[in-house]
């Protein structure tokens, strides 16, 4: 992250600015990680005898495993940075919150599935705060499987003050 006093206007002129994709293999040791992490003991995730009976035919793969490791960009090896779900457009203020997330689910994730986020800039605005003003920047991802199916939509917003 770096300081420096870029306007509410310049960073407006950054809207629409996307990140690179970020592609992640849906496999069993990821899935097996993931659950036992969190404590969900769906057979669907791990139970290959219990899947197959399932709508879905197969190991499927919770859909939030989506907002735990696909919600920011890769990591910055750079001291003192955040990762952001746009990277191209930092932040120009010190300090940084998570100002939440939407997420709407369309289609599962099944074993052996490549899953690409898009990640966009969508708007950024300033608020006054307690501590002055904020900067609050807003972003929206899509999730396509290797099929280029839509998988997941995402809006998120980061409060940099």
């Amino acid at each position: 992250m770096t300081k420096g006093s870029a306007t509410l206007e310049e960073l407006q002129q950054k809207i629409g600015t996307a990140a690179e994709p970020i592609k992640l293999k849906i496999e069993q040791g990821l899935i097996t990680r993931f659950v036992q992490a969190v404590g969900d003991s769906n057979p669907l995730w791990q139970n290959e005898e219990y899947a197959k009976t399932s709508k879905y035919g197969g190991i499927a793969a919770p859909p939030w495993l989506l907002c735990t490791l696909m919600t920011v960009s890769l990591p910055d090896s750079r001291p003192g940075s955040v990762p952001l779900p746009v990277p191209e457009v930092p932040p120009p203020r010190e300090h940084i919150l998570d100002g939440g997330e939407e997420w709407e689910f369309f289609l599962p994730m099944r074993l052996g599935d490549t899953i690409t986020s898009h990640s966009k800039l969508v708007n950024v605005f300033e608020r006054e705060g307690r501590m002055g003003k904020m900067l609050f920047f807003v972003y929206q991802t899509s999730y396509t499987n290797q099929r280029g199916e839509l998988v997941a939509k995402s809006s998120s917003t980061v409060i940099n003050y």
